[in-house]
């Protein structure tokens, strides 16, 4: 406790600053009939809920379980003495929202004959439903698509000419022709040498004068 809320300070008749601390008391005896039966009726519907729903449930669960075990077992025992049961279907109460449309009202046909429009079918908008259609195909399943084609196309052309398969083969694995480059072409200078040993003259002119001064 806090200093100000120790309940041992305190005065008969003030109010106790922590009162669900204080141990339980029974009823006090001096009550009057009703609140008795009030009391009382509340006791007995605590007890009454208290589980309750858990116990039906499996109790529910229990009794479905038996009934399918029995109509098997009884399905199992007709057949064995030759006796085929189909099992029916239950008619379902209400709407079946997967197999109808609910509270549909076909309109009444009209004055003119549209069975080439009903006939004809609707040209609807494709939308892009994968993520390759939406982003386009990546770089590296493009590259795998091209290389099986490439090897596709090489089995075809060794089944028809081998022989000038073979050679392109050896041609493309040659070390020499993977040697060979081509020359470097660099651009032309846009300074000539004379231009270059002027310019070093010049440099060297001016760094005389800067010396003798």
């Amino acid at each position: 406790y806090e200093p100000g809320d120790d309940p041992r300070k305190l005065r008969p008749g003030e109010i106790d600053p922590n009162p669900e601390s204080k141990p339980a008391r029974p009823d006090p005896v001096d009550m009057d009939e009703d609140e008795k039966e009030m009391l009382s009726e509340a006791r007995a519907r605590l007890a009454n809920t208290r589980g309750k729903k858990a116990k039906r449930k499996a109790r529910e669960k229990q009794l479905e379980e038996a009934r399918r075990l029995a109509s098997l077992q009884k399905r199992r025992e007709l057949k064995a003495a030759g006796i085929e049961v189909r099992k029916r279907k239950r008619k379902r109460r209400g709407i079946d929202y997967n197999a109808e449309i609910p509270f549909e009202k076909r309109p009444p046909p009209g004055f003119y004959d549209v069975t080439d429009e009903e006939d004809r079918p609707a040209d609807q908008p494709k939308f892009p439903t994968t993520v390759e259609e939406l982003e386009g195909e990546r770089r590296i399943d493009k590259e795998a698509r091209l290389r099986r084609q490439d090897i596709a196309k090489n089995k075809i052309a060794e089944r028809q000419d081998a022989p000038a398969a073979i050679i392109q083969a050896n041609k493309l694995n040659d070390p020499e022709t993977v040697r060979k480059r081509s020359k470097l072409m660099l651009p032309p200078p846009q300074i000539s040498d004379h231009e270059l040993e002027e310019i070093a003259k010049m440099g060297y002119a001016s760094d005389l004068l800067a010396g003798n001064e």
